[in-house]
């Protein structure tokens, strides 16, 4: 039965989720501090809210690869 399936050897999908809403969130604080600007005014932080996401986001991407792959490599060792 499906229900009865340990799913902790599933792989980890939730920091490339949260990297995926970063990149989002990177690009609309991008466009929002153009469009400020444009205004005549400055977006707090603008070019390092962007750089700093865009960066959380690579690190988690990294990171959560690495981890999946760990994990796979110890699940293919204790089934064999």
């Amino acid at each position: 039965m499906a229900h009865e399936k340990n799913d902790d050897d599933l792989p980890q999908v939730w920091p490339f989720t949260l990297a995926g809403l970063l990149v989002v969130v990177a690009i609309i604080w991008f466009c929002l501090g153009f469009a400020v600007h444009d205004m005549g005014q400055d977006l707090w932080a603008h070019y390092t809210v962007f750089w700093v996401c865009l960066l959380v986001a690579f690190v988690l991407v990294i990171g959560g690869g690495i981890w999946n792959t760990l994990q796979s490599r110890r699940r293919a060792a204790t089934q064999h």
